[in-house]
C-alpha cells in the first residue's frame, strides 16, 4: 500500500524556510573535531537534512509518554510512525528517554542536540561522526547507544527509514532551495551571543519535530558552524507545499 501526503514546509517567517527564537540558551552538547576535509565541503555552505539517528532519536521520543509535547502528531507520517514502532513502546530505548524527561525536561534539547553528532556505521552501528565531539553534552549518550542501537535492529528502524528516504529528501529539497548564507545570518544574528557569521549553517529537521527552536554553534580550528534546529513544522502545514510523496508503508 502507498499512502500520499504533503511534504510540509518549516515554516515561512523569517530565514525564507525557518522559524527561529533568537534567545537560546547556549550548550556545549556537541563540540568541534573538523578535518581539513569537513571544513572544505562545508565552509560557505547551508543545508538542510533529516539526519538519520535524528530521525531515530525521534521516533524513541515519539514512544515516550513524557515527550509527546516535542511530537509533531498532527500528520499521516506520525500516524505511520505509531503504526510501525508501537510494538516497541516498552522497549529500553524508550524507557531510558521517559525517565530522564520526567525527572529533567531539559534532556530533551541536550539529547536532540547530541543527537546530531552521531551516524550509522557500514556496521550498522550508532557511532560519533569524526568531526564532532560529545563529551560534554549533559546527556551520557554511553548509557543510550546500546539501547539506540538494539531498538533500531528490533524495530527495523533502517527499512522504515529507507521506506520514507523520497519524502525525507523532498522535504529536505523544498527547504534547501528557500535558504541562503545571507537570510540566515539575518536571522540567527539576532541572537546577541552571536558577533559575525557562521561559516556554514546547518538547518535540523525532522516530520516529527515540535516545540522551540534553536540554534547550536560550534566552532575549532578557525572555522565555525551554526546548527538550526527549526521550530515545529505543524505550524506551516497551512502554506504545505504540493509536492506529494509516495512512501511506500511497511507490511501490517
Amino acid at each position: 500500500m502507498k499512502l500520499f501526503y504533503k511534504a510540509p514546509l518549516i515554516g515561512t517567517v523569517m530565514l525564507g524556510a525557518v522559524t527561529l527564537a533568537t534567545g537560546c540558551k547556549s550548550y556545549n552538547d556537541v563540540t568541534a573535531h573538523y578535518s581539513s576535509k569537513h571544513i572544505k565541503a562545508n565552509k560557505n555552505q547551508i543545508r538542510a537534512q533529516i539526519p538519520e539517528v535524528t530521525e531515530l532519536g525521534y521516533i524513541v521520543l515519539a514512544l515516550t509518554d513524557a515527550g509527546k509535547n516535542y511530537v509533531n502528531t498532527n500528520s499521516p507520517y506520525y500516524d505511520e510512525v505509531v503504526k510501525h514502532f508501537a510494538a516497541f513502546k516498552n522497549h529500553k530505548a524508550v524507557e531510558t528517554l521517559n525517565e530522564d524527561l520526567k525527572e529533567s525536561p531539559e534532556t530533551f534539547t541536550h539529547f536532540r542536540n547530541g543527537l546530531f553528532a552521531f551516524m550509522i556505521n557500514k556496521q550498522n552501528r550508532i557511532v560519533v561522526k569524526t568531526d564532532y565531539r560529545i563529551d560534554l553534552n549533559r546527556v551520557d549518550f554511553r548509557r543510550y547507544t546500546a539501547a539506540l542501537n538494539d531498538f533500531m535492529e528490533d524495530s527495523k528502524f533502517r527499512e522504515f527509514y529507507a521506506a520514507h528516504k523520497s519524502f525525507y529528501s523532498k522535504m529536505e529539497a523544498a527547504q534547501s532551495q528557500s535558504l541562503s548564507m545571507t537570510s540566515a545570518w539575518s536571522t540567527v544574528g539576532k541572537n546577541k551571543n552571536y558577533t559575525k557569521p557562521f561559516q556554514s549553517y546547518q538547518v535540523i529537521m525532522s516530520p516529527l519535530m515540535k516545540g522551540e527552536s534553536s540554534t547550536l554553534a560550534i566552532s575549532g580550528r578557525g572555522f565555525s558552524e551554526c546548527l538550526i534546529f527549526a521550530e515545529s513544522t505543524d505550524k506551516a502545514l497551512a502554506s504545505a507545499s504540493d509536492i506529494k510523496v509516495a512512501a511506500n508503508s511497511i507490511n501490517d
